[in-house]
């Protein structure tokens, strides 16, 4: 049996370690996050204390949810306007970010856009506006956070991978390219950024109920979607909350490189059961 001192001492213990989860002081910045996605991890952020910067490439939409975000939190919010396919606007939204707050430990490299075609009708103007955003702009943004984190002693990275990341999808072909890059540019910057204290993960969603996927629960791929995946419901956006907290944390001091499922199993393989 414990002593009490020992047992004291262990919930001492127990209290810093639930401590590391919080966010308070840090500062975050999060592209794609005026809607689905990227709004719930932002929202997960602040809700743990973080200050939150919030990108997007229309400012109407972002200035609602900067307000009801800081309103359910009380957590400080911008909202800037940016589009990471371009790099001058990434340069800008970077030195704003530090301009305000005066120091940056968190990207959440969330903006993707998608288009639908065949590879053997897929156009070279379609694969250059998604791979502009989903890899190009991913790491320019990076490197642009990156730097101010080098200089502070340590960040997080915090990169929307895909199940594409992994497996092929039909009629995504650029959008697999490119999520399949930034995960090998997840890895690569984790191991060149460890010296300085840089951790850099991956979050790759499943099937998450959001306007991009709605055309899926319309047609015949929802039911293939259900019966695929065990836990047979579609994944809500809060369902990215949880982890993205984890990475952001002092909690995920010693984990990098990781790419991490969010998708309700879908990834572990088929469910068995006969669904009616």
């Amino acid at each position: 049996m414990l002593s009490t001192g020992n047992k004291n001492m262990n919930q001492k213990s127990a209290s810093d370690t639930i401590q590391h989860f919080r966010l308070d002081g840090k500062v975050s910045l999060v592209s794609g996050a005026s809607r689905g996605i990227g709004r719930a991890m932002a929202e997960g952020l602040a809700g743990a204390g973080s200050q939150l910067i919030i990108a997007g490439r229309e400012m109407g939409t972002l200035t609602p949810v900067a307000e009801q975000i800081a309103d359910e939190t009380g957590s400080t919010v911008l909202p800037i306007q940016a589009d990471v396919g371009n790099l001058q606007e990434i340069d800008s939204l970077v030195d704003q970010t530090v301009k305000t707050f005066g120091r940056l430990d968190v990207l959440v490299n969330n903006a993707g856009v998608n288009v639908r075609n065949p590879a053997l009708e897929f156009s070279e103007e379609d694969w250059d506006f998604v791979t502009d955003v989903n890899l190009k702009g991913a790491f320019f943004l990076a490197k642009a956070c990156g730097k101010v984190m080098e200089k502070q002693g340590g960040g997080k990275v915090i990169n929307t991978l895909s199940l594409t990341s992994a497996i092929g999808l039909p009629t995504s072909v650029a959008y697999t390219a490119a999520k399949g890059g930034l995960l090998q540019l997840t890895k690569l910057l984790a191991v060149e950024w460890a010296e300085h204290n840089i951790q850099v993960n991956g979050i790759a969603p499943g099937f998450i109920r959001t306007e991009m996927t709605a055309p899926a629960r319309e047609d015949n791929r929802n039911e293939w979607i259900l019966n695929r995946t065990p836990a047979y419901r579609w994944g809500e956006p809060e369902d990215l909350a949880g982890l993205t907290i984890f990475f952001a944390s002092n909690a995920s001091d010693f984990v990098t490189g990781q790419m991490v499922f969010v998708d309700g199993g879908f990834m572990a393989g088929s469910d068995w059961r006969k669904r009616t």
